[in-house]
């Protein structure tokens, strides 16, 4: 793999994975106004688990040639950042049955 492909795959994770930590922020922010209909946090954690899927994809594309990758700041980097943006998706998942029982 040409680092010019392992730097297009990396900028592909982070944006993905910038997407879909947008819109959780966005999910937080909805779950914080209780007027905020429940559907319209549920479409947004939809779209989230898809960016993050897209995101995956592309990092399989290096971990496929793996024996012909060379070590990338910016490709730790975004594999650091879809990580994250995993574990805050996990969270707020997890925190939304409790959010919602309190009301």
């Amino acid at each position: 793999m040409t680092t010019e492909r392992l730097n297009q795959i990396s900028m592909q994770m982070l944006t993905l994975s910038g997407n879909a930590k947008k819109l959780l922020t966005e999910v937080l922010d909805d779950l914080a106004n209780p007027d905020t209909p429940s559907g319209d946090h549920q479409a947004k954690l939809n779209q989230t688990h898809q960016y993050l899927v897209d995101a995956h994809k592309q990092q399989n594309l290096v971990t496929a040639e793996i024996n012909h990758v060379t070590y990338s700041v910016l490709f730790a980097h975004a594999q650091d950042t879809l990580m994250n943006t995993e574990t805050i998706e996990f969270i707020i998942k997890k925190f939304i049955p409790i959010l919602q029982n309190q009301n």
